[in-house]
């Protein structure tokens, strides 16, 4: 019972036959358990009762007891102990090699094991006892066999990175992971050619979300600079005459769930909409990867380290908007929120209101965040001040 299901059903995929047979009984141990039980008892039983014919036909009643003991001993030493941890050792290999007994064994147990069974069965069922009810694997205690393997060097720790992400992939939410309506940098549909590219310069995107007129919260599409590129009329250049049809998810989507529905559809980026049908943010297909993988950086993405500055001993000034995992993951801190992804929203949360410039947040661990940057209602930048020792790892990152 100790093999590696795994194993011996990548062996069976393989073709091993004994591998396939093995699989069938592990698939109904308490055919097999009740055959080697069977086995076991009956072997034991007549070692006993030749024992004790044994010696009495030699040295008479007298030194049954001692004969007793030493029969015991052997088969506790070489019948137990022994094969045991043999079998453990080697569990795949033993089983593949005494598979063709434990089969021969458990036919001939048959008509034993029937009737054994079902009185065993009967007795259950009058105490109540669910025999069919199995123990489902939960998700702590696969990430505790993830942190075995990693701590015994069969995992690296990039991949048990991945492995601990994806299953916080599927927990979180379109909200979760999204891009805000106010840092997303977008064209009106009424905007002129010049208007569209000085905006594809300064941001660098490839792709820009158009709104309706002078409503920035209908999101109508997005718009590609390469269909611009080879524009020649650029005087009656229209933008709803190059806009791409958007594709739109809602706030409460499964990240795993949209991972899918973009990959099947072909889409690179969705907008994300409020339960009043107003755009609340907007999501890529490399925001969804970099919740599994990590960041993605291209030669225009900004530097994690330009978004957090050492500015003298374990003071930090970090950008408004910066999650929260992204500043766990640089400085080695525990920040959490249970209604805000960001550090800003930290300091809201803690306040329960929009601090003033200056004003200072302690928090239970210790760490103070205080507002160093307040513009149009919204905390841009934030000192932190980090009471914790940091790796060299991490010190070197920064």
């Amino acid at each position: 019972m100790t093999i590696n299901r795994v194993r011996i059903k990548a062996l069976a995929d393989d073709g091993n036959k004994k591998a396939g047979r093995i699989l069938a009984i592990y698939d109904d141990p308490q055919k097999m358990l009740s055959a080697i039980l069977i086995g076991n008892n009956i072997v034991n039983l007549s070692a006993s009762a030749l024992m004790t014919v044994f010696v009495t036909d030699m040295w008479g009643n007298l030194y049954i007891g001692l004969g007793t003991g030493a029969l015991t001993l052997v088969v506790l030493i070489f019948g137990e102990i022994i094969p045991k941890t043999i079998a453990k050792a080697y569990a795949e290999n033993m089983a593949l090699l005494y598979e063709p007994l434990i089969e021969t064994v458990m036919i001939l147990m048959v008509p034993f094991s029937f009737v054994i069974n079902g009185i065993a069965t009967a007795l259950l069922k009058i105490f109540r006892i669910d025999t069919n009810k199995q123990q489902k694997v939960t998700e702590n205690e696969l990430k505790t066999y993830v942190d075995v393997s990693h701590e015994d060097g069969v995992i690296e720790s990039d991949e048990k990175k991945i492995i601990f992400n994806l299953f916080d992939f599927s927990d979180a939410l379109a909200k979760d992971i999204m891009i805000p309506r106010i840092d997303m940098s977008c064209v009106s549909s009424d905007a002129d050619y010049t208007e569209v590219m000085r905006v594809f310069k300064e941001d660098m995107y490839t792709r820009i979300p158009v709104y309706d007129g002078n409503d920035q919260d209908n999101i109508i599409g997005l718009i590609n600079v390469k269909d611009l590129i080879l524009i020649k009329d650029k005087e009656n250049f229209k933008v709803k005459d190059h806009i791409r049809k958007a594709y739109y998810t809602y706030e409460y989507k499964k990240t795993s769930d949209l991972l899918v529905e973009m990959r099947e559809k072909t889409r690179s980026v969705a907008f994300v909409l409020s339960e009043y049908g107003s755009t609340v943010g907007m999501i890529t297909l490399e925001d969804l990867l970099e919740e599994i993988v990590g960041e993605i950086r291209d030669e225009y993405d900004s530097d994690e380290a330009e978004l957090i500055k050492n500015v003298g001993g374990r003071k930090y000034l970090v950008e408004g908007n910066m999650k929260l995992a992204d500043i766990n993951d640089a400085l080695g801190t525990d920040l959490s929120s249970e209604d805000y992804d960001s550090i800003g929203g930290l300091m809201i949360e803690n306040l329960d209101r929009l601090p003033s410039y200056g004003e200072t947040v302690t928090l239970d661990s210790g760490i103070t965040l205080t507002a160093r940057g307040i513009k149009r209602n919204r905390i841009t930048k934030v000192l932190m001040t980090v009471n914790c020792e940091l790796s060299k790892e991490q010190k070197e990152t920064l």
